[in-house]
């Protein structure tokens, strides 16, 4: 948090230092002052309630047109307050920046990255089954390593490597596509780029006995092997070009059901005919067979088959869950801020994981609504400070003129016409009255609110 807090206000000053002279007199940063660390934290719980409450733009949040209002938000902070946040908040020092290194196009946002990887591998100890692939950060902008992945749900955007557990999506290690210059670590240099990812993604837990389920773009019999070394399991889908595969069963041919497996050590590799021919590498299984009922026909299906299509989930699942509840859709202009709401997500996401592991009963809506509660009830401004919001009547001639109820006259389209009273609308309850103050124009029942609403 004090990463977000110092980065904030320094930000600020550069700017406003730098473009001073171009500063309209009325402009908002005009009015820019000091924050602090709690501010910062009670701005991220009102992110977390806009993920709930979903609105096409900011502003919206703190309108008081009644059919869309939020009064919430302006009694937490001012809607000029927010703004200044958003245009300001910033995860690194600029002046720091080399334009030479390959971290650069990552800078913005790394401080707030290396924090969240380095806790997300402390807190918890995954499950065995563990679960590496693609996600995609949907994202429209111009940016030199956005990525197309049709098979993906936003398409176009910013390509993630994920290693994830298995059975409930918990986001453990995770690394950021940025083109040719991606930082992939030093630990495994020379291996190939594929299997590089998959061991700087498990460096943490090989040599522990944990099972990694991998499609077709990271699998090869010397990855299958270096793992097997490493006391840690490998299972997935296997392209038939890769090197290592023998040529027996390249041209070996099979009717539908069939199954063909040869092995080297711990290494299987199977191939099997459904509709189509599949190839399987695993460290973990046989050539068993398992019996499946499918549309009341019983089926024979390879084990190693049924088991990597329950296990291969789990960064799907997690995509699944982000989709629910997620800041990172709101369109921004700049991509760290965006990869820095989705982190955000994932952070909130993994929190919940943990809080079901331990127990907890709560639906995913209702823990994302008490986190946002607990953070703003903590970290909030003092209650009884004036928080901004504007008075619903435009000036104080109802306090101080003189004023009667009187009873609405009939109109074309209603012979008895009503107006909502405005007291009772403050307190949640929809009541109409017939009466009204004719100053006023407004709607209000005659005892007590009248008499309320003038005092």
């Amino acid at each position: 948090m004090n990463i977000l807090h110092l980065s904030y206000s320094r930000y600020a000053n550069q700017f406003i230092i730098k473009n001073n002279e171009n500063i309209r007199p009325r402009s908002r940063v005009r009015a820019w002052t000091q924050t602090d660390a709690n501010e910062i934290k009670t701005f991220l719980g009102l992110l977390l309630l806009q993920s709930v409450c979903v609105k096409p733009s900011y502003e919206m949040y703190f309108s008081e047109r009644e059919s869309i209002e939020t009064p919430f938000f302006s009694k937490v902070m001012t809607e000029r307050k927010f703004a200044l946040i958003c245009k300001f908040l910033h995860f690194s020092n600029n002046n720091e920046i080399d334009e030479n290194t390959s971290q650069r196009k990552l800078f913005k946002i790394k401080p707030v990255l290396d924090h969240l990887q380095k806790r997300f591998m402390e807190v918890y100890i995954p499950e065995q089954n563990i679960s590496i692939d693609e996600s995609l950060l949907g994202w429209k902008g111009r940016l030199t390593w956005k990525q197309y992945i049709p098979s993906k749900r936003k398409r176009f955007g910013i390509k993630l490597f994920i290693l994830a557990e298995s059975s409930t999506g918990y986001t453990y290690n995770f690394l950021i596509y940025t083109g040719a210059d991606t930082n992939y670590g030093d630990s495994f240099a020379s291996e190939p780029l594929s299997a590089r990812v998959v061991l700087e993604l498990s460096n943490n837990i090989l040599d522990k006995g944990y099972c990694l389920f991998l499609d077709n773009y990271y699998t090869s019999v010397d990855l299958a092997e270096k793992l097997s070394m490493r006391r840690t399991d490998c299972v997935g889908t296997m392209r038939l070009n890769r090197k290592g595969i023998p040529k027996e069963l390249k041209e070996k041919k099979l009717e539908h059901g069939e199954a063909y497996a040869l092995f080297r050590k711990k290494i299987m590799l199977l191939k099997y005919k459904d509709k189509k021919e599949i190839v399987m590498i695993s460290t973990l299984h046989d050539n068993q067979f398992v019996e499946k009922t499918k549309r009341g026909k019983v089926m024979k299906k390879p084990v190693v088959i049924e088991h990597y299509n329950k296990k291969m989930g789990g960064v799907d699942l997690t995509d699944n869950m982000l989709h629910f509840y997620a800041m990172s859709r709101t369109h921004l202009k700049k991509y760290y801020r965006k990869i820095f709401r989705h982190f955000l997500d994932i952070t909130v996401l993994n929190s919940y994981i943990l809080y079901k592991k331990l127990g907890g009963r709560k639906s995913r809506l209702n823990f994302v609504i008490d986190l946002t509660e607990k953070l703003i009830e903590k970290y909030g401004r003092d209650k009884n400070c004036n928080a901004g919001r504007r008075s619903k009547t435009k000036n104080a001639s109802r306090l101080i003129e003189k004023h009667f109820p009187s009873v609405m006259s009939s109109t074309a389209h209603k012979k008895e016409p009503t107006k909502r009273c405005v007291v009772c609308r403050e307190k949640g309850k929809r009541i109409e009255s017939i009466y009204w103050c004719e100053s006023c124009k407004t709607g209000l029942c005659a005892a007590p609110c009248f008499g309320l609403y003038h005092s």
